[in-house]
């Protein structure tokens, strides 16, 4: 898996058409077999729907992978896969993983321990300033800020880390090339300058409102754990809550003003269970992470876990198979779940070291 400037061009089958780009790299064999399949050969992909379909003959017309590795390398935009060992690990764990992440600046090292802050973009002063001084705090203990580099809150945890002269990671909702919002260019540049700026979306991709949603989920999937300051009760930072809950990450909020509509949702989010966070202190106690800990080296325990639960597909996948291989269609047959399905959780499975491909699309332990 290692064809970058092919794989570079199947990142532009974001969206919904990510979603069969595992089903594509097993039926072609690789990017560059998706990228040189005709019409024809692809219309035989009886699973892919007709958007999908219109969306690849699209892209194919529309970029060409020695352009788009040139204008990458010009910028100095990195790509990595999900399949690279550069992958952050927390976010192969997550369901829907990006396909591959676009980076612009250096990525902080993953043996760190990354936490995510999100709020609303029209905060109160109370807001931003529990937000600076909680980014601070953490910043300053080593831990790395995620955010949304949003006009707002978003910023202003990502502006606490590089106070601190502490890397920080951005999450964006366009290309890595488009700073957005406008208005936020000192901070994009300090980000680019110090931490890294990170999205899924192909550089020169301009922002969409359905392209949040998207990246939210990036956003906690990247972190331990996610702090939540000011937001309503339907809200953007709701979406991300409702990801970091379904992706496992432990949920903070800071206590607001109880007269603030941009509170209700943070108050309400710590009457139904989730931590109080007032400073860093209590956000490494919600983790269990004693102050006198390495906290560059938090995570390894983590990442190197044997023990960590898999996910439903993934668990009725590898019990399947065994020391005798099994192939696709029977592992499809069996477990009763669609091709994309059982694609997926073999690939996580595959990445965990659990299980080993062997050729004609066979498996064993």
């Amino acid at each position: 898996m290692d064809d970058l400037k092919h794989m570079i061009w199947l990142a532009h089958l974001y969206g919904p058409g990510s979603q069969y780009i595992d089903y594509l790299l097993t039926k072609f064999g690789s990017a560059e077999g998706v990228y040189n399949a005709s019409q024809v050969q692809l219309r035989e992909c009886k699973s892919l729907p007709e958007g999908v379909l219109s969306k690849i003959i699209y892209i194919k017309q529309r970029f060409h992978p020695d352009k788009m590795l040139f204008d990458m390398e010009k910028k100095g935009i990195h790509f990595i896969s999900k399949f690279s060992d550069s992958y952050p690990p927390l976010l192969q764990d997550i369901p829907n993983p990006p396909f591959g992440l676009f980076i612009l600046g250096n990525m902080p090292d993953f043996d760190k321990l990354w936490i995510s802050i999100i709020g609303t973009r029209r905060p109160t002063s109370y807001g931003r300033t529990a937000a600076h001084k909680i980014s601070k705090e953490l910043a300053e203990k080593g831990v790395i800020i995620v955010s949304g580099m949003a006009d707002g809150l978003d910023a202003v945890a990502n502006k606490g880390a590089l106070d601190m002269g502490q890397p920080t990671a951005a999450v964006l909702g366009s290309g890595v090339d488009i700073c957005y919002p406008a208005v936020n260019e000192k901070i994009y540049e300090a980000i680019k300058e110090k931490g890294c700026l990170i999205s899924e979306f192909p550089p020169g991709t301009n922002t969409d409102r359905w392209h949040f949603p998207l990246r939210n989920r990036i956003i906690s999937g990247l972190s331990l754990a996610l702090i939540v300051i000011e937001s309503g009760i339907k809200s953007g930072t709701m979406i991300t809550v409702n990801h970091a809950l379904e992706q496992g990450r432990e949920v903070l909020a800071v206590p607001g003003n109880i007269t603030s509509a941009r509170s209700e949702g943070t108050n309400k989010l710590i009457k139904e269970g989730a931590h109080v966070a007032t400073c860093a202190m209590d956000v490494l106690d919600a983790l269990g992470i004693v102050e006198s800990e390495n906290l560059y080296n938090i995570n390894e325990e983590i990442y190197n876990n044997e023990n960590i639960p898999l996910a439903p597909n993934e668990k009725t996948v590898y019990a399947l198979l065994g020391d005798e291989p099994i192939d696709l269609d029977d592992i499809v047959q069996k477990s009763e779940l669609d091709p994309r399905s059982v694609l997926v959780a073999l690939t996580k499975l595959g990445l965990a070291g659990k299980i080993s491909e062997l050729p004609g699309q066979k498996y064993t332990r």
